[in-house]
């Protein structure tokens, strides 16, 4: 009876499903084994008694056909129950290692995928805006964001050599920690490759307001020299008239003459600025600040040239009258 319910083990054993490498199905595997391992518990009392009973026989039975029968028989019984044995004790132990590899996986997936899934929503925050204010804090977070991409680097390898030791420990179910870990690692590459190409948008359009704002600055700070001539010049009244005060004039006609061509550039800067500024986005400053400039150019330049004509044509009528007096 027992050497049959030996067979039968054995026989339940050899057809055992293959090991998982999915943590659910392991784990009710090793619920399987447990009950298995109890059954052959169980019977082991059993076993130590007829092995204690036949070698009591072998003891008291002459030589003969009957005692190498019995013999034979108690070889059998101690070679299945100690191959069963092994084979649980081997199963056993392919789980309990199986367990532990896919429950160090599975921290690994659990560390690192809802941090991807946070990092792919506050990147779907960044945005190009025209605010230099904003602009700049969005930045800051894009670089902060790539840093900790990068800090995340080594604790995907982590989760790849996890991913590798666990994939040659199982039997079965291979192909889905593959698939996870492929998923994962096309997540976190498509998540890099977004947040540069970002922050390269981010970091672009800053330098070029950070340009736009330099020019415009440039521009304003050349028409003040101007303005301020025409002031002193304003303020002399009749006094003005010199020729010294010409060459100044004319040295601001000289300033403006070479501010045009970056006046034109501010305007076509901005008008390529609005055209890629983001749908919805406010170009009125940048736009009103870019018109001023031009229409206070226009302005500054034509009052000076009014003043260099009507500064020449006054110094060239008093140089006529000093000669008709000499």
């Amino acid at each position: 009876e027992l050497r049959t319910w030996l067979d039968d083990k054995l026989c339940q054993q050899a057809q055992s499903r293959p090991i998982s490498a999915n943590l659910e199905r392991l784990q009710c595997q090793i619920q399987e084994q447990e009950e298995f391992q109890k059954n052959l518990n169980q019977h082991s009392g059993s076993y130590e008694m007829i092995v204690a009973e036949g070698e009591s026989l072998l003891l008291s039975v002459q030589p003969g056909e009957e005692k190498t029968a019995l013999q034979s028989q108690l070889v059998g019984l101690k070679t299945h129950w100690d191959e069963l044995s092994k084979q649980v004790t081997d199963r056993n132990s392919r789980l309990k290692d199986c367990l532990q590899k896919a429950q160090k996986y599975q921290r690994h997936m659990e560390d690192l995928l809802p941090w991807v899934e946070d990092c792919r929503a506050k990147m779907s925050e960044l945005e190009v805006t025209l605010d230099p204010v904003q602009l700049e804090a969005a930045l800051l977070r894009s670089k902060a964001m790539l840093s900790d991409v990068e800090k995340r680097r080594s604790l995907l390898e982590m989760l790849n050599s996890a991913a590798d030791i666990l994939i040659d420990a199982c039997q079965t179910d291979e192909d889905e920690v593959r698939d996870e870990k492929a998923g994962i690692n096309q997540k976190m590459d498509a998540i890099t490759e977004e947040l540069q190409a970002k922050t390269g948008c981010i970091e672009e359009m800053s330098q070029r307001l950070k340009e736009f704002q330099e020019n415009f600055k440039n521009i304003e700070k050349k028409l003040e020299g101007a303005k301020h001539q025409l002031e002193i010049y304003d303020a002399l009244g009749p006094q003005a008239c010199s020729n010294k005060n010409l060459e100044k004039l004319k040295a601001q006609q000289e300033v403006l003459q070479a501010l045009e061509p970056q006046v034109d550039y501010l305007k076509n800067f901005t008008q390529g600025l609005v055209e890629d500024a983001p749908d919805g986005s406010d170009c009125s400053q940048l736009l009103r600040q870019a018109e001023d400039s031009q229409q206070d150019f226009k302005i500054v330049k034509q009052k000076v040239n009014e003043c260099c004509t009507l500064m020449e044509t006054k110094l060239e009528g008093i140089g006529q009258f000093n000669n008709h007096v000499r």
